[in-house]
């Protein structure tokens, strides 16, 4: 069967030109339902019970300033910015436009609680109405007009398949009748000496058109939007008089590869330094994303870090008072892919802690190359307080700043225990160690080593910027509470 992952990956380049210019309709119609809504308000006033006109210009500013972006980023996280590849059904498309309209209104009330500020209930009832049924009138008619279309054969693809008949031909063929807009296979081309490489199951094919030497002749006869290669011909090499006559008629070719199938990773186009590869990735992250994270991890922790600076001081002085020198406790950490960092921390145990660690390695509760123990005899007073509120964390907002961590991520280990984890369970390092993340609130050294890993896998396998946010928030009340410290 075709690898539908890799194809994805081809396709997703292909259509973000028309997901950009849906997000700008969006935008348009949003901002025309806006002004909408501010033009019929006045009209309704004494004629509907309950419309007002705002306190002040101040107020519908504010609502237009909240509402505008919060709709169009809503309306991709709904997935409503597919309409020119995935014509939705009428019942679907309703459906996704009240989650867009619930997801607002709870935002917009989120915002009205943080900022005490006063929103005209008629305002946005009117912008509800209006937006919906702009944007659902858009994709309707959209997809109308496209089906139209199709239905007509002005956009339904025509292609010719190059290659005997085999079971990536059928497989082809069936999947691409089945799809929304199918194309007109108008049949194959092969050379009088391919033999199909699988017996007829039954499965429809195109007819033969004639041997490989005509696909010249055909094109320049019949109106072609593109040219499919199969096995033996899945190599631009071994099809070169082929392909050079699609190039000097100006029609598309395309190769389809045979690639291996894992378990886990699956194969995509990408690009490698201007090559195009095919990679296998187990939880393949968009670029973009990783690169809005990246960006504010530093941002983040140096605004932390000013915020923080009287408790960092404070927390210093009280170490260096009552244990001594060094204030920071410093350990060589595995980073990313393992890559080995310093990181730090405000020094919790007594200075001899490292030689004495074989003497409490009884004492371990997790389980595993890792140690935690609650009653560490190794940990001062003053550290057992750190640890419990987790102040001794608060150096490692300069790792962040530095680039070796991130606020969300799996907990970095030492090296040394790192050195020791082998399979499945080091593909936690394929995402950057971080200082909160799926383990800190789900009960730290409360848990098995086992089920530490596997809640570091589930973060890298399914990680996003909202996840990312979640975490964050549920950090606040679990340091509150000190829950799994040790």
């Amino acid at each position: 069967m075709l690898e539908r992952a890799a194809l994805g990956g081809l396709r997703a380049s292909r259509v973000a030109g028309l997901r950009r210019l849906q997000r700008l309709i969006d935008a348009l119609l949003v901002l025309l339902s806006m002004l909408a809504a501010g033009a019929v308000q006045p009209l309704l006033v004494g004629l509907v019970p309950g419309v007002k006109l705002p306190s002040s210009f101040g107020d519908q500013a504010l609502v237009a300033c909240i509402v505008g972006p919060l709709w169009v980023a809503l309306a991709v996280v709904v997935r409503l910015d597919r309409t020119f590849e995935e014509p939705l059904p009428h019942s679907e498309l309703l459906a996704r436009l009240l989650k867009l309209d619930a997801a607002g209104v709870l935002g917009v009330a989120l915002v009205q609680f943080l900022t005490q500020s006063v929103v005209n209930r008629s305002l946005v009832a009117l912008f509800l109405a209006f937006s919906t049924a702009a944007l659902y009138a858009q994709r309707a008619l959209t997809g109308a007009w496209a089906r139209y279309q199709h239905a007509r054969g002005d956009t339904r693809a025509r292609l010719v398949l190059v290659g005997a008949p085999s079971a990536r031909m059928r497989d082809f063929v069936r999947d691409a009748a089945a799809s929304a807009l199918a194309p007109t296979i108008l049949g194959y081309v092969a050379a009088p000496t391919d033999e199909a490489d699988t017996p007829d199951d039954g499965a429809a094919l195109p007819a033969r058109l004639g041997p490989l030497e005509a696909l010249p002749a055909l094109l320049e006869a019949h109106p072609v939007d593109e040219v499919v290669f199969f096995a033996p011909y899945a190599r631009p090499d071994t099809a070169s008089a082929a392909l050079a006559a699609c190039e000097a008629l100006g029609v598309p070719a395309s190769f389809v590869v045979e690639l291996s199938q894992l378990a886990r990773a699956a194969p995509r186009v990408a690009d490698l330094y201007d090559h195009c590869v095919i990679r296998y990735d187990v939880a393949p992250k968009r670029p973009e994303a990783l690169a809005i994270k990246h960006g504010l991890d530093p941002l983040a922790a140096a605004f932390l870090l000013v915020a923080a600076a009287p408790v960092l001081v404070t927390v210093a002085l009280a170490v260096r008072l009552t244990m001594g020198r060094p204030v920071l406790f410093t350990q060589e950490r595995a980073g990313r892919f393992g890559r080995p960092f310093r990181m730090f921390k405000f020094r919790t145990m007594h200075r001899d802690a490292e030689a004495r660690r074989d003497e409490v390695r009884a004492l371990n509760e997790v389980g595993g190359p890792v140690f935690k123990a609650r009653l560490d005899p190794r940990v001062t007073p003053l550290g057992r307080f750190l640890r419990s509120s987790s102040l001794d964390e608060l150096p490692q907002l300069f790792n962040v700043l530095a680039g070796s961590m991130s606020l969300v991520g799996p907990r970095p280990l030492p090296t040394q225990e790192q050195a020791q984890i082998r399979g499945w369970q080091r593909r936690r390092l394929s995402m950057k160690p971080g200082i909160t993340g799926l383990w800190q609130v789900s009960g730290r050294s409360d848990l098995g080593f086992e089920a530490w890993m596997l809640l570091d896998l589930r973060y890298v396998d399914e990680w996003s910027l909202w996840l990312d946010l979640q975490l964050l928030l549920k950090t606040i009340p679990v340091v509150l509470r000190g829950r799994g410290a040790r």
